[in-house]
């Protein structure tokens, strides 16, 4: 496949864009690339300098959700995103439109937006730093029973 630069040397084509250090990203990704790429979908990940400003994100900042842009340049993120990739492919096309149904809509995007809270806590490992405990809040109760 041939990558054609835009008049800003940005590839066009049809793109998918996510969070390349995050664990469960990096795990669909892994499973759903060849399905995707065999019909012309090619996957970088968000932290790619041409990809920041083509999406316009801060240098200090991260999008919430993964990106999809189309080959005509439109470009959607989150389940809008899954479910158009999911029509891209014949045998995941009812999902695509099961996604889109209004009262299914509203329960996948819950979902979506939950695991991309917690995205980084999602399976084996968790690679969040936490707090330390003494940073944690107690209940004045506990608190007052606390050896120093």
């Amino acid at each position: 496949m041939t990558e054609t630069p835009d008049t800003n040397g940005i590839p066009t084509g049809t793109r998918v864009f996510f969070d390349d250090r995050c664990p469960v990203c990096q795990a669909a990704v892994k499973r759903w690339r060849p399905v995707f790429e065999a019909r012309g979908i090619l996957f970088h990940g968000m932290r790619e300098p041409w990809v920041r400003e083509l999406l316009r994100i801060p240098t200090e900042g991260f999008p919430d959700e993964m990106k999809a842009r189309d080959g005509n340049g439109r470009i959607r993120g989150g389940l809008d995103a899954i479910a158009w990739l999911c029509r891209e492919v014949w045998w995941l096309w009812p999902a695509g439109v099961l996604m889109e149904v209004p009262g299914l809509h509203a329960l996948a995007k819950a979902v979506y937006r939950w695991v991309a809270r917690n995205r980084y806590c999602l399976g084996d490992v968790c690679t969040v730093p936490t707090r330390p405990l003494h940073l944690e809040r107690h209940h004045a109760a506990t608190t007052f029973l606390e050896m120093p």
